[in-house]
């Protein structure tokens, strides 16, 4: 008994007096990205509870400016829920997040007609006005509205010998919400993208120059969704960016022991993070500092153990790496009154970024 007990004062011991680090940006502008597991809804009965949370993750993204929201594929993805058995986990997830950073009036052209069905409390829901195309809705005859691009029709269509010709991959027509398409004066776009566009001039624009006052990742609006089916699309995906710094946020898992071996290991191979940094540009550093990609940090939340189970499946595609924790420069620490991982993956995301939000300048 003796000696089971100094085993976890000395466990304890080592988890109290773990080293703390803060995360250094390398420029002042930063891009953020989250990456949250399906299980995220695993604790949810019904439709409107999982539309509750994935609005509070929603919200608290478009508060913060983040870039772009990860869902990754972490259990068998198939629903229990006979209202959603239609759709998998992950799509479910994606499409009603993608829903609260879409105008009401593009819903039904940018969505598939079998997903309308899922946003029926989501619509009910109040509109994020963190982001200017909700904050302005109200006004309706707006000089700038959000728009989605539609094929045009070929101008051969009437000939017998059209359907042999190319489709045309640019248009100039823009679904804008009115009773009639918006057609662009001079421009072409390509097919089934969203922008933004002057009504007055019919001509397409930078949410920099319309909006001003909110400009997230290369002058987007709001955050961009994908969908990670295994932990490999996580870096290697085509349309992944490029991870400056990645942080893990225990969160999610609800039997988390913090004195139990398998938690100790983890702390011995990647360090804990309790704050952010950010480098300030001085004035004569400024034309070298214009040369250097913006900072783009990775939050990944979720409980460990999905993790490491999500890493195994596709380990072979990372010759000489050990392990996931070898993915993560450090696990964020929330503050000491958060219960360590025994906590809400959408309340972990709101207390995670509002830390990383409030970084120093140095």
């Amino acid at each position: 008994m003796k000696k089971n007990s100094n085993k976890k004062a000395s466990l304890h011991t080592t988890i109290t007096n773990r080293p703390k680090k803060i995360i250094k940006l390398l420029t002042k502008e930063t891009n953020y990205s989250i990456c949250i597991p399906i299980d995220i809804i695993d604790s949810c009965k019904n439709l409107d509870q999982i539309t509750d949370t994935l609005y509070q993750v929603a919200r608290c993204c478009t508060i913060y400016n983040i870039a772009e929201i990860i869902i990754l594929k972490t259990t068998n993805s198939e629903t229990t829920d006979t209202e959603n058995k239609n759709v998998s986990k992950e799509m479910l997830i994606a499409s009603i997040l993608q829903y609260f950073v879409t105008p009401p009036y593009l819903i039904k052209s940018v969505f598939k007609k079998k997903y309308l069905p899922y946003f029926k409390y989501a619509e009910k829901l109040p509109r994020l006005n963190a982001l200017p195309f909700m904050r302005y809705l109200n006004m309706d005859n707006g000089r700038y509205r959000e728009g989605l691009a539609v094929r045009m029709k070929h101008p051969n269509i009437g000939n017998s010998t059209a359907g042999k010709k190319k489709k045309y991959d640019q248009t100039k027509y823009i679904q804008v919400g009115k009773n009639e398409l918006l057609e662009l004066k001079t421009q072409l776009v390509p097919i089934n993208v969203r922008v933004t566009v002057d009504m007055i001039e019919k001509k397409v624009v930078s949410p920099q120059e319309a909006y001003g006052d909110f400009v997230g990742l290369k002058n987007t609006y709001g955050y961009y969704v994908r969908v990670a089916s295994r932990f490999s699309d996580l870096f290697l995906n085509k349309n992944s960016p490029n991870y400056t710094q990645t942080v893990w946020c225990n969160s999610g898992d609800f039997y988390f022991d913090e004195h139990s071996k398998k938690y100790l290991k983890i702390q011995t191979k990647i360090p804990q993070f309790n704050g952010v940094v950010v480098q300030e540009e001085e004035e004569e550093d400024k034309e070298q500092q214009d040369g250097i990609p913006s900072s783009h940090l990775l939050v990944v939340f979720g409980k460990w153990t999905s993790l490491m189970k999500s890493f195994e499946r596709v380990k072979n595609e990372f010759e000489g790496c050990d392990g996931v924790y070898q993915f993560f420069d450090g696990e964020l620490a929330l503050p000491v009154i958060t219960p360590l991982g025994n906590l809400r993956i959408e309340d972990a995301t709101m207390i995670a970024l509002t830390i990383l939000s409030g970084g120093n300048r140095i």
